[in-house]
This record gives structure tokens, C-alpha cells and sequence, in this order.
């Protein structure tokens, strides 16, 4: 399909380049190694069909991978040349051109055979490292989002090049409403949740100097509390095991933060500053217990997690609401008195008496709804592999709301703020689904809800980990 859409060996694009050969393919895109027929100098051009694509997204993501580039000076990074657009009969095409990078991408190295040493692989990883240094240096910094074995092209002289910025993301970008895009085995937990920070390239990295040292994608790799256990697979100097392991922690706070900090623990480990990674575990600990006194039940397999929210009672909070509810339904009666007496004496007109009174007597039968909930109300919160269900309910007067959503649309769940009471936010356990926000969990405790969160998010990254498959080409090689 793909390449009956796309240009064939010998066409000229643009009246200038040749199509020699094709270099990489993805579900939407494709990149030729090409020939400009006036200066005879060989170039990567990428090729992307707006009637290929199957969502806008992969557009952006185009345009901005082509801004990224052009302000990019690396000698590790193929030069930037030139971005343009095309019409066609069929279609519109929008290109990139790149300076070609010689060589081989690893992938394709190891599959026909290559077995890098330990130290060449360490030699790999201070490259890749400069070239990381480089990019989150940048004022916003650059995370690439996507290094793994196919994307790394080295040349004879064991001289790398990072290619295929498609995934490119500026880290100040809006990560609740960021694609997930990245490779399967190589992706940080993170990475899943839709958030990139410089450790999640730092993951990548270290997923992909595994494959080198083992011939076997990460993905196949036993694990051990969600961290990847590769000692039993390649034996390593005691420094670059321990190094690669601070990597490849599952959680972020507890990774090497930057390459700077990696470079500085690769290069001298005996003389590198001990990591206060205490705190981070016990906080990452403290997450994992159900805070003490909760009335939360939650019950987790691995197909399938239910949570389910007691009502909270006559508490503070819902009774401060309450009160505020019958403040403002009693100010509306108020008013509305008054104004009917002025609607009888003529001296006001029926319509401005709704418009004045209408607001209030919304406001405050919702707030009275919200409190009662709070009160008596229960929150049922069901997620497996297919969908997921969100069900507020109060038995005794058969009232229930409810919103039901595919689980592959889920971007993540997060805190965020619901309302403000007497100036302090409230926050809400948030399940994000594209621009829809699901929000519940209000009247819980924060420890609750921070509680909730990891555990929803946690089962979320599962899921989302085991739904994808790795090919064929990323499974051990022997």
C-alpha cells in the first residue's frame, strides 16, 4: 500500500531529485536516499502524502520535525537542506531533505552479523551522549523521543549519526495533550503516559547499547519489578552494569537526569557523587500503600482494575458546600421575590426577571447536587484491555451518571484542579482522553488521590505495554 502511494526508483521529485533507493519506511512516511540531478551530490529526502496520512497529527509532527532540523548544527545530526511541498493530480506531498549520513543504522549492522564488544558499545554510548548533551542543552531543550538501533547510523570508522527526528518534541510542548510516539521495548514508562523529559531519551539509550550488547530486543528481556534484568544476559565490568542500570530505572526521579550527569558517571565512576535516590523510593513506596484510615477499594488483576469510592459522609468540605448551595438558592429566592413584586407593580418585565434569577437557581441546585453527592453519592471506576467506565450513583434515589471510553484512548490520568474553595484548589483524580477530561475522587484525601493516581497510571502503562507486540526484526537475532 505504501509504496504503490509513494514515488518509485528513478522518479525526479521536484525536478531536481532522483529516488536511488529507499532507505527507512514508517506507517506513513518514507525516506529515499536521492541524487540532485544538477549538483550530482546524494541526500536523504523523507516523503510524506497528505492522502496517506490518517490523522493531522502526522502532519505536525512532519512540519515540526523539519523546524527542529533547521535549527539543528551537529556533525552527529545530518544537515538540514531544504523542506517544500508538491501538488499533484492525486495528492499534496510535503518533503524533507537531509544530508546523507554514511554508514549503516545498527539495526542492520547486527542483523547481518555485527558483534559489538563492550568496549565499542561504550564508545557508542559517549557519541550518542554528546549528541544528547547537545540537544537537551537547546533553549527549549529537544527530546528526539525515538532513539533505538534503526535510527543510529554508523559508518567504517565506527563514527555515529542520529537520524529520524519524526517524534521530535520540544519538552515545553502541553505533555497532557502530547502523541505518544516511540518504539516498543524502547520506550521509557513515562513515555507511555504521554510525558518526555531529557531521562526518557536517557532510557531509550540505554535500551538500545542493551541491544547491542545482547542481539535481543528489551521487550524480550526478563523483568523484575517492571526494570529490565539483563546481568544474567551479557556479562559486563561492574561500572557499566551499575551504570546502565541507573538508565534504566522504571521511574524517573530515580534515572540518571541528564547526559551531562551520565557522561560525568560513565567516563569517572569512581569519583562520581552518590545519588540521594532514597527519597524518591520511599516517595515512589509511600505511592504504592493505600493510605491508612482510606475506605477505597481497589482491586487489580492483570486484565482488569476496579476502583470503588465510598460516599464520603457528612465532612467539612460537602458540608461547606452545602451550606454555600442553599446561600446561594435562598439569595435567588430572594431576588426572585423582590422582583415578582416589581413585575406586579409593572415597574419590571418577566424577561429580566429570568435572566437575573436564572443563574443563581442553576448555580446553586448544581452546587446542591455536588454536595449531596458528595454526601451520600459512590464512585465506581472500572477499567480493562477494551474500555473503560466511570459511574457516580446515589441508591437510594436511583440517580446515576456514568461515561464509557475505549482504554487505548486513555493518555493518562493526572491530579488536576476541579474548583476553588475559599481560594484553594481542589484537585480531582483526572483521566485524560484526548480534549475530554474525566474528573472524580474530589472529596477524597490528597494522599488518596496521589494514591490512586500511580496505581491507575501504573495499570494504564501496563496495559498499553502489553497490547504491543514487538516485530520480528526487534526479536533476539541469536
Amino acid at each position: 500500500m505504501l509504496e504503490q502511494a509513494f514515488d518509485q526508483i528513478g522518479d525526479l521529485i521536484a525536478e531536481r531529485y532522483q529516488v536511488q533507493s529507499v532507505l527507512g519506511q514508517g506507517g506513513s512516511s518514507i525516506t529515499y536516499g536521492v541524487e540532485d540531478v544538477h549538483t550530482h551530490q546524494q541526500f536523504a529526502l523523507k516523503a510524506l502524502s497528505l492522502k496517506g496520512i490518517q490523522d493531522w497529527k502526522q502532519l505536525e509532527l512532519f512540519e515540526r520535525e523539519a523546524q527542529v532540523l533547521a535549527q539543528l548544527d551537529h556533525p552527529a545530526i545530518p544537515q538540514y537542506i531544504d523542506y517544500f511541498q508538491t501538488d499533484t493530480d492525486g495528492s499534496r506531498w510535503f518533503y524533507i531533505v537531509q544530508a546523507l549520513a554514511p554508514g549503516q543504522s545498527l539495526a542492520d549492522l547486527v542483523q547481518n552479523g555485527w558483534r559489538a564488544s563492550p568496549t565499542e558499545v561504550r564508545q557508542l554510548a559517549l557519541q550518542l551522549l554528546d549528541i544528547l548533551e547537545y540537544l537537551h542543552g537547546l533553549t527549549p531543550p529537544i527530546i528526539h523521543r525515538d532513539i533505538k538501533p534503526q535510527n543510529i547510523i554508523r559508518n567504517q570508522d565506527g563514527r555515529i549519526y542520529l537520524v529520524d527526528f519524526g517524534a521530535v518534541q520540544n519538552v515545553y510542548c502541553d505533555m497532557a495533550g502530547s502523541t505518544v510516539v516511540g518504539t516498543y521495548g524502547y520506550m521509557a514508562p513515562e513515555h507511555f503516559q504521554g510525558r518526555a523529559v531529557p531521562a526518557t531519551d536517557l532510557y531509550s539509550l540505554g535500551a538500545t547499547l542493551l541491544f547491542l550488547l545482547t542481539h535481543c530486543a528489551p521487550a524480550d528481556l526478563p523483568q523484575q519489578r517492571l526494570k529490565i534484568d539483563f546481568r544474567k544476559a551479557v556479562q559486563l565490568q561492574p561500572d557499566f552494569a551499575n551504570w546502565l542500570d541507573h538508565l534504566l530505572e522504571p521511574a524517573v526521579e530515580d534515572r540518571l537526569q541528564s547526559a551531562q550527569e551520565a557522561l560525568a558517571e560513565l567516563t569517572q565512576p569512581s569519583q562520581k557523587p552518590v545519588r540521594p535516590k532514597s527519597l524518591s523510593k520511599r516517595r515512589a513506596e509511600a505511592l504504592r500503600q493505600q493510605p491508612k484510615g482510606s475506605k477505597v477499594q481497589l482491586q487489580r488483576t492483570p486484565s482488569q482494575l476496579t476502583v470503588d469510592i465510598p460516599p464520603s459522609g457528612l465532612r467539612g468540605k460537602t458540608l461547606g458546600i452545602g451550606l454555600f448551595a442553599l446561600f446561594c438558592e435562598g439569595f435567588a429566592f430572594a431576588i426572585a421575590a423582590s422582583i415578582a413584586t416589581s413585575i406586579l407593580k409593572g415597574q419590571i418585565g418577566a424577561g429580566i426577571a429570568v435572566i437575573a434569577v436564572l443563574p443563581l437557581l442553576i448555580s446553586g441546585t448544581g452546587l446542591i447536587m455536588a454536595a449531596w453527592f458528595g454526601i451520600a453519592g459512590k464512585i465506581h471506576v472500572q477499567i480493562d484491555s477494551q474500555q473503560f467506565q466511570l459511574r457516580w450513583y446515589i441508591d437510594r434515589l436511583g440517580l446515576r451518571y456514568q461515561k464509557r471510553g475505549s482504554t487505548k484512548a486513555l493518555e493518562g490520568i493526572k491530579l488536576t484542579t476541579a474548583y476553588k474553595s475559599n481560594d484553594r484548589p481542589v484537585a480531582a483524580c483526572t483521566l485524560i482522553e484526548g480534549d475530554h477530561l474525566h474528573k472524580f475522587g474530589t472529596m477524597l484525601s490528597l494522599p488518596e488521590k496521589e494514591w490512586l493516581v500511580h496505581e491507575i497510571s501504573d495499570f494504564l502503562w501496563w496495559q498499553q505495554h502489553q497490547s504491543q507486540q514487538p516485530t520480528t526484526s526487534e526479536r533476539c537475532s541469536g
